[in-house]
């Protein structure tokens, strides 16, 4: 893959191919979570408990605070899960893919939830997501697309089918990536305190 500061636009065929392969795992388990809930809502909400138990964490901290707080805490949140994603891919490369799988699972739950409870309907649930999801499910792909060759490429090299450079000298090749990661994290977080809401409520009138 390529190694210089470029665009993210020269990707190369492999980082593709994983990019293409994240994103749909991210969509099955948007499916499979929508209709787990569908098929039975009971036991969808209790696998959904422990997502909302993190949602009403965060909901508490920004309690309260300015909105440039809101977005900086929304920030540090995405930013906590992307770096674990990815360092853990370092060691179980797929790792990443079940976390993606997992949070896919989650909103297609939350959308089963709020259809079900007549809260939103599927259509505006998803666009409400629409303004950050884009940025920030961009930077989440990105990471576990890279925690995952991260990994393959340890284990090629642990196992001995190919040489490595080593597990600190593989990650290297990720670096310049990481202000692209870190940007679009910070407008997602910035876009869903300022923007979502507003969409929202324009949407449920």
């Amino acid at each position: 893959m390529a190694t210089g500061n470029r665009f993210p636009l020269f990707l190369s065929r492999r980082f593709r191919m994983v990019l293409a392969f994240s994103f749909f795992i991210f969509l099955m388990g948007i499916a499979l979570g929508y209709g787990a809930w569908r098929e039975s809502p009971e036991e969808a909400q209790g696998l959904l408990g422990v997502f909302i138990a993190t949602f009403q964490e965060l909901a508490g901290r920004m309690e309260g605070t300015n909105r440039l707080v809101q977005a900086g805490l929304v920030f540090v949140h995405n930013l906590r899960v992307t770096v674990i994603m990815f360092f853990f891919g370092g060691i179980l490369p797929f790792f990443p893919l079940m976390v993606l799988g997992g949070n896919g699972a989650a909103i297609g739950m939350m959308a089963g939830y709020f259809e079900y409870h007549r809260i939103l309907t599927r259509e505006t649930f998803f666009l409400s997501l629409l303004p950050h999801g884009i940025f920030e499910l961009t930077a989440i792909l990105f990471a576990a697309t890279m925690g995952v060759i991260w990994g393959v490429r340890n284990w090629l090299g642990w196992l001995q089918v190919r040489v490595s450079q080593g597990f600190l000298a593989n990650m290297k090749s990720f670096l310049p990536f990481v202000p692209w990661v870190i940007f679009l994290l910070i407008l997602a977080a910035v876009i869903e305190i300022l923007v979502s809401p507003v969409l929202l409520s324009g949407l449920t009138l």
